[in-house]
Parts: structure tokens; sequence; C-alpha cells
């Protein structure tokens, strides 16, 4: 590989005399479509024929709704589908969020007769499949001045994966698994999962589980693990004994933006990469294209779910379910994560309840038995609830049974979020903080557009475990001292109106996320599930890391080719009215 210097110099040599181009060093945006500067036919026919037919020029799923393409029968079945995520993860330049369909171009619920453009589409995509696809990629954007962004499963409430005229890097079709049975490193020493960037929670499960281990990873399986996930920190059912999911995370392979094909190790000559990558945010710091994590021995897991609904509509059937909220939070979570038990739980303005109690090691009746008190609580408040507990003989069942089913769940996508983590003296240090958190909690839920879903656990026992060396990544700190994360959750109806949940968007940012800033003050918010408006982001998602995120990104970024809206660097470059990405 050359030296850096030399790379760049050539790059910029090339661009500077880059045929039919108005390209020149001094050039501030990139190039979209209707640019002069935009590759012309016969360029992008190279790079396919460089990638031996590999690059794919994206055509929207949502073709067969309008014009010419329409076909009913498609068209019908397209919007049955359109809100489940499996929908939109084996398709090129397709992702799961609403909001970035930008003027609805092509999606299923618009008329008929209603162009079907490109809009926020990324214009082709790279079907990777090795290290050199991504380099050549990467040589390409650089000498043409494309916008590059990195689509794996598409998973992603806040833009990344997407942008006008963008190069997406495809990494979904890298599967595969690898069982190591004994890495060793300075660090650790024991069995570990290899896996491809394209892996998904549910095939990695069932991979682990076949080997007889289970893999730290999130609630949705069809998540790619390797990708957003881990890179942006991974919060999952197995955290209060095992850590994050990049608390796990032993080695990427990865191919950073000046081409270089690298193994990055927390001891190695790529430390600081490694460290980037480990809980710093993806799509940023460069192209994954395979993660090497700890794998922990399977056996029982515990689980159970509770759910409690409101008698009625009433003042004071409402009251009382509010009257259950916070005496759980001020009684019974504490107790219950300390156990080693990562609660999912959910609240709306009419109903409480755990969807999922997650005890690794341990059976239903473990949690039955740390549910106890609060139980009674309920039997003497005359609370009404439903109860009930399992013992799976391993991870992947548990996850089948509450997540699944396997492989793909039941995880609908069109929606609008926004997330805070809480911090454990809000909850636990008394009344005055935890009355003003349930407080924004009713408020932002009164009216029924909102809901909120919890994932509570006791980190530290991670720690004390000696399963988490925090120096080690970028996790945002905050995370070590929550005693949960919250998402704020606004379903969209893809049947309505479109500007109805742009209003919504706004009321989020200005009105929803305030309250639980001002019942938090100092916190923080997880990067993979955030308001993309939220303001000040780089001190909210990254915390103390930022400033050293930064150089990082510097060094191994330094044209500026990866850009995520709020992932590092990003705060040099915005988008012009045209969506075209312009330097600061």
């Amino acid at each position: 590989m050359a030296p850096l210097e030399l790379v760049i110099f050539t790059i910029l040599t090339a661009i500077s005399v880059v045929s039919g181009s108005s390209l020149s060093l001094d050039h501030r945006c990139r190039c979209i479509p209707g640019d002069a500067c935009w590759p012309s036919a016969k360029q992008w026919d190279r790079l396919n024929s460089t990638l031996q037919g590999r690059l794919i020029a994206t055509s929207p799923l949502a073709r067969v709704c309008h014009g010419h393409d329409y076909n009913q029968e498609s068209c019908n079945e397209l919007k049955t589908n359109w809100d489940l995520p499996e929908t939109h993860m084996y398709v090129p330049g397709e992702f799961d969020a609403p909001y970035w369909q930008t003027n609805e171009t092509c999606n299923p619920f618009t008329p008929i007769n209603s162009l079907c453009t490109l809009g926020n589409f990324a214009s082709y995509s790279i079907n990777v499949s090795k290290a050199e696809d991504i380099i050549s990629g990467f040589e390409f954007a650089q000498v043409h001045n494309v916008r590059v962004v990195v689509k794996n499963t598409g998973h992603d409430y806040l833009g990344k994966s997407t942008g006008k005229g963008s190069l997406a890097f495809w990494t979904a079709n890298l599967k595969g698994s690898t069982l190591i049975p004994q890495y060793t490193s300075k660090q650790y020493k024991g069995p570990a999962l290899k896996i491809g960037a394209g892996m998904t929670a549910g095939e990695v499960y069932q991979a682990a589980y076949s080997l007889g281990y289970r893999f730290v990873g999130g609630e949705c399986p069809t998540v790619g693990l390797a990708g957003g996930y881990s890179q942006g920190g991974g919060h999952s059912p197995l955290q209060s004994i095992y850590g994050m999911g990049a608390d796990n995370v032993l080695e990427w392979e990865v191919v950073t933006p000046t081409g270089e094909h690298i193994t990055a190790t927390p001891d190695g000559p790529h430390a600081d990469l490694y460290w980037a990558l480990s809980g710093g945010g993806g799509g940023t710091f460069g192209v994954v294209l395979s993660m090497t994590s700890r794998i922990h021995e399977d056996g029982p897991v515990g689980g159970a779910n509770l759910t409690i609904v409101a008698a009625d509509n009433t003042q004071a059937s409402l009251d009382a379910l509010w009257e259950v909220v916070d005496y759980f939070h001020a009684n019974e979570l504490g107790p219950i994560v300390d156990k080693g038990i990562t609660l999912t739980y959910s609240l709306t303005n009419v109903s409480f309840g755990f969807y999922a109690a997650t005890a690794p090691d341990q059976t239903g009746a473990y949690i039955s038995d740390a549910l106890a008190s609060f139980t009674r609580y309920l039997d003497a408040a005359g609370i009404t609830y439903e109860l009930a507990n399992t013992t799976s003989a391993s991870y992947y069942e548990h996850m089948d049974y509450y997540f699944g089913p396997m492989p793909l769940g039941r995880y609908p996508i069109a929606q609008l979020t926004g997330g805070r983590l809480i911090p454990r003296a809000t909850v636990l240090g008394g009344d005055a903080p935890r009355q003003k958190l349930i407080s924004a909690f009713r408020d932002i839920t009164k009216n029924g557009d909102y809901y909120l879903a919890f994932t509570a656990s006791n980190l530290e026992l991670a720690s004390a475990a000696g399963n988490v060396n925090t120096s080690r990544n970028a996790v945002l700190p905050t995370w070590r001292s929550s005693i949960f994360h919250v998402i704020t959750v606004s379903p969209w109806d893809l049947t309505l109106p479109r500007e109805k949940f742009l209003t919504r968007q706004d009321e989020l940012t200005g009105t929803v996320m305030p309250l639980l800033e001002a019942a938090t003050p100092g916190s923080g918010s997880y990067l993979n599930e955030a308001n993309f408006q939220q303001p000040n982001w780089q001190k909210e998602f990254y915390g103390v890391n930022y400033a050293r995120l930064s150089d990082i990104k510097a060094k191994v970024d330094p044209l500026g080719l990866m850009y995520g809206r709020t992932a590092v660097g990003s705060d040099k470059w915005a988008e012009d009215a045209e969506g075209r990405l312009c330097r600061i």
C-alpha cells in the first residue's frame, strides 16, 4: 500500500485533470446528477467493468406503483409489506425510515400518476464481495467527487445510509461465520466468532447456537451486527452480564477511505481505529468487511413478560396506572436489574409492561422471584396484570420466543424516533428527579401519538465481572452510569399525508425531547436510536470522545469522503437545497 501522503497527492492530481468536469482543488460540493461534474455513463460503465459487474443502478421498489411500470398486484403486495424490514434489506438503495424518502419521490402510497424519481436514494450501489470492490469504489468517488455512503441492512433512523447522488457500499451480502475456538490476544483468550458484515442478528444467533454459544446482539433479528449496531455501541438483552456489543469486539476487518485494507485490534498498529469503530458510530471511519467478537458458553435463559392495562379511560384509572409506573421505578427497577436481569419494556398512555425480561443462566422462576415484591404491590393495590415466565434451553430459543420468530422477527419500521439515556441517579436518587422524569413520560404519551420503549440493565455488573474495559472503546461513557435507555416512538402511518409527520418530527425536536433533556441534565443519547435533528449532537451522542474521534476521522479519511448525518466529521458538511453535499 502506498504511503498516505502519496495516495492523497495522486487523488488530488487526478481530480484536477478530470476531463469534462468543472472540478478544481477548491471545489466545495459533491457532484449530483445533472451537474457538469457528474460522471458520464461511460465512466460508470468502466467502474462496473472494474467491479466485474457488481455496480447496480438504483431502481426503486415502488416503481411498480407508478407510471408505465404500474402493476396493481405487485403494488398491493408492496403496500402490505412496506413496513417490514425484510422488504428493504436485500434491495440495493432501499432503506427503512420513511422520513428520508424526501418529497415522497417514489413510494407505494402516492398517486399512480406521480413521478417515480430517485430523490434521496443513492444513485448506484456496489454489491461488495471483497476488499478490492471497496478500494475501487473509493478511488472512483475520490476522482469524480461523488458522495459515499454505506448501506448494510438499511436499519437507519438517522439517514446515514442514503443520500442524493451517492455511491453506496452495499455490504448485506457479506455472509458467513467462522468459529475461532481459542482466540488469543493480550486482552482475551477464549472462543470467538468471526462474522461477515452482512450477517443479521438472527443469522448470528443461529450460528452461535449451533456451536453451543451465545453472541451479544440486539433485540431486532434483522439488524446487521457488524454494521452500525456494534460500531455505535449496541445494547443487548445480555448486556448486564457481558457488556454491550462493542465491548465484545476483538477485531475489525476494514477498508479505510485511503484504500487501506487492515485489521484493527486494541493492541495493534491501528488501535486508534479499533477504538473509534467500537462505539464511535458507523459509516464514517471505513467500510467494515468482518468483525470478530467474543462468544459465550450457552445455557438456560430465564424470561418473563408482564402486562398492565388501565381499567378504562377515566382519570382515576389513568392516575392509578401512573402511580404504578412511579412505584415501579422508585422501588423495583433497581433491585431487578441488580440481579443481572435486563428488562425491555414499554409505556403508552394506557398501558405499561415488559415484553421481555432476560436472565442469562437463570430460570423463569428466578425472574418471578425478582418480581415478587412488585406483584405483591399490584395485588394489594387491586391492579389487574398478566405475568408469565419461561425457561429456555438456549439464548437463541429465548430470543425466538420473545423477539422472533427468527430469523426476521416482527418489527415495523415506519416511525419517528428520539432517545435518551437515563442516569441511575435520576431514577433512584430521590423523589424529585424521578417524579420530574415520570411527569415527562406522561406528558409525552398523553395523546397517544408517542409511546416509549425501554432497555434497562446494570452495566456495572459486566464491568465488575471483568467483561468490559471501557478504555478500549468509544462507547458513550454515559451508558455506564445509566439505568435505562428510552426511545420515543411515533408510528408513521404511510396512508396519511407526509406533512402530518414532518410536523410531528418538528414537535419531537422542539417539545418532546426537551422534556427528557430537562429531566436528565448532563446525560446523553444513544447515537443509533436518536433524533437526527438533535441539537448539539456532538456532545449528546459522543460526549468527551468527540475530539479524539474527530482526530481519528481526519487521519483515516483526510478528504472527508465518508459522510453520514450526525456521524463524526459530518459537522464539516451541509446539504444545500438540492441535496448536494457541500463543505461548510
